[in-house]
């Protein structure tokens, strides 16, 4: 009489054949579950990547477009008040020059309010400002007021400065140190931020962007 196989055999065998196909299909669904996230992390990288350069990039035309305004008023509002300072009044087209330089800088604002990070908005209002109001004095002309021109004038200097620093350091650039911007009374430097020991000196000559 031939050896019989014991039933239990068969049974063991495909139950073992059953685990192994199943744990091929689980280690195969945790790769493949593996390989998606990956995927995904790495979409997503290149994403933010992408996103920051765009960033980056309309945040240095807001920059450009607001330091490019500020430097155009401040040839304007220069020559402007050397006018009043002699004692005359400004022509139609020097009125008409300030209005519009002024109307542009109000423009220019909102970009940079809109994509710049909190720690450089806080500065436009410094650097803008006392512009404003040196603008607003210069188109309506008070003995009372001959004595506030250049301390405006002074003040919007040096918060374009500050600002200017700001910004260059939030696209990566080297900035000009500004310390000591926050101490004492600065001196009245141009627009192109070159400061000077005598501050007569920057009153017998208009800013650099001239």
């Amino acid at each position: 009489m031939g050896s019989q196989v014991p039933v239990w055999i068969p049974i063991v065998v495909a139950l073992l054949g059953l685990a192994g196909v199943m744990l091929t299909q689980v280690l195969s669904g945790r790769r493949e579950a593996r390989r998606m996230a990956e995927e995904a992390a790495r979409e997503e990288r290149r994403w933010q990547r992408e996103r920051e350069a765009r960033t980056h990039e309309t945040r240095a035309d807001a920059y450009a477009q607001l330091m490019g305004v500020l430097e155009a008023f401040d040839g304007v509002l220069f020559q402007a008040r050397a006018v009043v300072e002699g004692g005359k009044k400004l022509d139609e087209h020097q009125i008409s020059e300030l209005r519009e330089v002024r109307s542009e800088a109000q423009h220019a604002l909102g970009p940079v309010v809109l994509h710049a990070p909190e720690a450089v908005r806080r500065l436009v209002s410094d650097a803008t400002l006392p512009r404003m109001r040196l603008a607003a004095m210069l188109l309506a002309p008070d003995d009372d007021n001959q004595a506030k021109l250049r301390p405006a004038w002074d003040a919007g200097q040096r918060g374009y400065r500050v600002m200017r620093a700001r910004m260059r350091a939030d696209l990566g650039f080297d900035a000009e140190p500004v310390e000591e911007l926050f101490g004492a009374q600065p001196t009245v430097v141009s627009s192109s931020s070159e400061s000077t020991s005598d501050p007569a000196d920057t009153t017998s000559r208009p800013p650099s962007t001239l």
